[in-house]
């Protein structure tokens, strides 16, 4: 099978094999950067800022990370980017050893972290086609997603285990894993980007980049609508998993426990995954954003009944179950419908959109659950659940569907 051939090309295996070991030891200590505040402050809100901050440069960095990316060698800026990234991450260490790590360093080591992530991530989804044979970009790309579903599951637990036998544990395991990543990916031989600069498209400025991608989504009332509903959703589940970690450590679980939560969660997206395909063929693209967006309001309310820290992940898990579903039909149709001359910047201009506002959420619920409990915080949060429930419901664009060149992308 020609999926299972990328595992005979040495520099994709490489770049694959660095980036998972990247992506887990960030997942890693993604739990535990909001474990650690709590630890040090025992403050909700300020573990709430720390997760704006992880949460704000997935969207101020998408565009100028693309646009970053096509107008310097990727290869050399991925490795910058992991290089930084573990000095960060080592920092943490440093401080954890001799005394303790201040408030403002732990926020700046966080947004930092989210800002290379970003510019990494785009690095590479331009890297692929130079990498493997342009027939397998496709099972690359897929490839690549279990990768960071094997980390989603795998990496929480792990830093939940590591935070609770001690609280610099998680860090110098991110730390050892972007010195990893960087060591692989200087072992590829291929370039990352077209070596002559005749054979790159010129850039036209930075504001041709924003504008141009912008411009496309909002003539094409399915993406403009399916665009507003990212948006307005993306908040929603970035302070779900932040909810879900104070509501089970104020009912005692563990740094562990938290972990094994968390990783329940990413079992559910990747049983969605799974099972996207079968979902698609069995529903209309209106259906399972319908289902989706009210399975999501269902779920939100139920986290009103339980306290303990397995159930939550179950409930999160559930509501997780249908985001690949969505996320195929929307985002597949995009691809599809897209002009090849826009690609990068249609693609770049979605993904700014949709992170428009998931800093949001962490900030307003460590706020909350702060000043007003669990209740009202989960409450307040349902609330804004109705949002995109409403305009999913209510919306023309989503009865007409996608634009017909979704049929080419359909199994």
């Amino acid at each position: 099978m020609r999926r299972w051939s990328l595992l005979h090309n040495r520099d994709y295996m490489l770049l694959w094999g660095g980036e998972l070991l990247s992506e887990l030891g960030s997942q890693s200590s993604a739990v535990a950067y909001p474990l650690l505040i709590l630890a040090l402050t025992g403050s909700a809100s300020r573990a709430g800022v720390v997760g704006l901050a992880k949460w704000l440069p997935l969207a101020v960095f998408a565009i100028p990370a693309g646009a970053l990316a096509d107008r310097v060698d990727r290869k050399r800026l991925m490795i910058a980017c992991d290089a930084i990234r573990m000095t960060g991450a080592a920092s943490i260490v440093v401080m954890l050893v001799v005394s303790t790590p201040s408030y403002a360093q732990i926020l700046a080591v966080a947004f930092v972290d989210g800002a290379l992530f970003t510019t990494s991530y785009v690095c590479e989804r331009g890297a692929l086609r130079h990498v493997v044979p342009a027939d397998q970009v496709q099972n690359a790309v897929a490839q690549n997603d279990a990768r960071l579903f094997a980390a989603n599951i795998a990496g929480p637990p792990l830093g939940g285990a590591l935070f609770a036998g001690a609280r610099s544990l998680p860090f110098i395991a991110d730390t050892a894993s972007f010195l990893c990543s960087t060591t692989m990916i200087l072992l590829t031989r291929s370039p990352f980007q077209a070596a002559s600069p005749a054979a790159r498209p010129t850039p036209r400025g930075w504001r041709s980049d924003v504008g141009d991608g912008f411009a496309w989504l909002w003539r094409n009332p399915f993406f403009r609508l399916t665009s507003l509903l990212f948006a307005l959703g993306n908040p929603i589940y970035t302070g779900l998993y932040l909810l879900a970690i104070l509501v089970a450590r104020q009912h005692g679980a563990s740094a562990a426990t938290v972990g094994v939560m968390l990783g329940i969660i990413g079992v559910g997206g990747v049983s969605g995954a799974v099972c996207a395909g079968a979902i698609r063929r069995a529903a209309s693209a209106r259906g399972i954003i319908l289902a989706s967006e009210w399975l999501l309001l269902a779920l939100v309310l139920a986290l009103l009944l339980v306290t303990n820290a397995l159930w939550i992940g179950l409930l999160i898990a559930a509501a997780e179950f249908l985001t690949p579903a969505v996320n195929s039909v929307v985002a597949g149709a995009r691809v599809a419908a897209a002009p090849d001359h826009l690609q990068g910047r249609v693609q770049a201009a979605a993904t700014m959109s949709s992170m428009a506002l998931g800093w949001l959420g962490p900030l307003a619920v460590g706020i909350s659950f702060e000043q007003t409990g669990a209740t009202v915080t989960t409450l307040i949060l349902a609330g804004w659940t109705l949002l995109p429930v409403t305009v999913a419901t209510l919306g023309p664009s989503l009865r007409h569907g996608p634009p017909d060149p979704l049929a080419a992308v359909r199994p």
